[in-house]
């Protein structure tokens, strides 16, 4: 499995030498390939953005080149569950650059999942979105939302009884139980039809302007 980085970031990669993410954008990254010998990574970002499992969300981001108006590093992995060397690989970028990672996924049960995964797995992370909250504030049309099928209910009831990392995180528990009462989950995707560039122009920048993440 691959990550895709975009942004302030230069690694080394066997057989490559120094790879520039800035300059070789979107670059696709096999974890394996990746050399692991500490040091070798080195960035003026201060955020890691981590994109899990929504291309389109990535692509935005990167093609508004986010990157260059925000001090961070774009990290996209398309695992619908996420790996352990994938948890591993951004668990490495978050120790050597020392840096926050902040988490865009769609509004589901099965992002809040992935995202104790990494937690799990030692990389410890903050949700910036998409959050039920922001689906309330940005008056979505309900067009743009999901049914939650009886094994999203499931999951978001086991998350809510029965994850240790879930439960030490209030707000996340929050925002869980208005997706249960909703019964509904919401792509980021579906930002779009508030504006092409929504997510990138308006989104993006107005929760890293506040700091707006759980």
């Amino acid at each position: 499995m691959a990550v895709f980085i975009a942004g302030n970031l230069r690694f080394c990669q066997y057989g490559r030498g120094m790879v520039d993410c800035a300059n070789a954008r979107g670059r696709e990254v096999t974890l394996h390939d990746v050399d692991s010998s500490g040091g070798d990574m080195t960035s003026n970002a201060e955020y890691i953005i981590l994109v899990v499992g929504s291309y389109g969300a990535y692509f935005r981001l990167t093609k508004d080149e986010v990157d260059r108006r925000f001090p961070c590093i774009i990290v996209y992995t398309p695992d619908p569950v996420p790996e352990e060397d994938t948890i591993s690989f951004v668990r490495k970028m978050k120790e050597e650059l020392d840096l926050p990672v902040l988490a865009i996924a769609d509004c589901s049960p099965r992002s809040v999942k992935n995202f104790s995964l990494f937690v799990a797995g030692g990389c410890d992370i903050k949700w910036l979105g998409l959050r039920p909250s922001d689906v309330v504030e940005l008056k979505m049309h309900p067009r743009c939302m999901r049914p939650m099928n009886s094994k999203d209910l499931k999951l978001a009831q086991r998350l809510l009884e029965k994850d240790a990392i879930v439960k030490q995180r209030p707000q996340w528990v929050e925002e869980l139980k208005k997706m249960v009462e909703t019964r509904s989950k919401v792509e980021v995707d579906a930002l779009s039809p508030l504006g092409r560039s929504f997510l990138s122009n308006v989104y993006f920048p107005d929760k890293m302007v506040a700091q707006d993440w759980i």
